[in-house]
């Protein structure tokens, strides 16, 4: 566990990657978005879909991490494992702060009429119905597997390198290809947008074991990739 802890300490030392930097880039979409509502003020709901923005900072977080830490952290005779759960516990710690700001932020947006402005910036729409808890839930499952899916996909860089991302990509391309294909072909679309439409929460809870996915292949690639 001191391994692990190490491993955390190693991480949090990046505070600009883990905290600053999402939350500067969230910061400025929120001003831009707060000046148009305020010049404009056409008093509808002006939803900024602005939120986006640290979900896939979040992916990128996870793509980079590696390449960062994972030889210095061998390099300090930590091992793989360790470096593992260590990354493990600090990405579930940033990003549980992460979803607890989101909802108190959403919170208050409500409580304020979108800032005086009628902005949707930190709740979604479709969550309108949603509790607080439940809230919280949601931004904490997509912020992990948006942060796990891209480490995962970097553990593909680091075992295979260049050759492994290509094959990687390509056979995401043809399942995609294929998978479109055939359920236009059969004429499925139609059923499966309303199956989303009514079981769109169900979802999010799929998110778990997705989470477990990744870091099963993200760990069996760390344990033989090079240094």
């Amino acid at each position: 566990m001191s391994r692990s802890k190490q491993v955390v300490q190693l991480h949090l030392r990046n505070k600009y990657t883990w905290f600053y930097i999402p939350w500067i880039i969230l910061g400025v979409n929120f001003l831009i978005n707060f000046i148009i509502g305020t010049a404009l003020n056409t008093g509808e709901r002006m939803n900024t879909g602005s939120i986006t923005s640290i979900f896939i900072y979040t992916f990128v977080a996870g793509t980079v991490t590696i390449k960062e830490t994972f030889p210095f952290a061998l390099g300090l005779s930590i091992r793989r494992k360790d470096y593992v759960l260590g990354t493990i516990l600090t990405a579930f710690l940033v990003n549980a702060i992460s979803a607890l700001l989101l909802t108190l932020f959403s919170v208050l947006e409500e409580a304020t009429d979108g800032w005086g402005v009628q902005m949707s910036l930190f709740k979604v729409g479709f969550l309108s119905d949603v509790s607080v808890i439940g809230m919280l839930g949601i931004y904490l499952i997509l912020l992990l597997n948006m942060y796990f899916f891209g480490f995962a996909i970097s553990s593909i860089h680091r075992r295979f390198g260049s050759t492994g991302m290509y094959a990687f990509f390509t056979a995401l391309l043809l399942i995609g290809t294929v998978g479109t294909y055939s359920l236009t072909h059969l004429g499925l679309w139609g059923g499966i947008f309303g199956w989303l439409v009514q079981h769109y929460m169900a979802l999010f809870w799929w998110m778990l074991p997705l989470l477990a996915v990744y870091l099963t292949a993200t760990y069996s690639l760390l344990r033989r990739a090079a240094v």
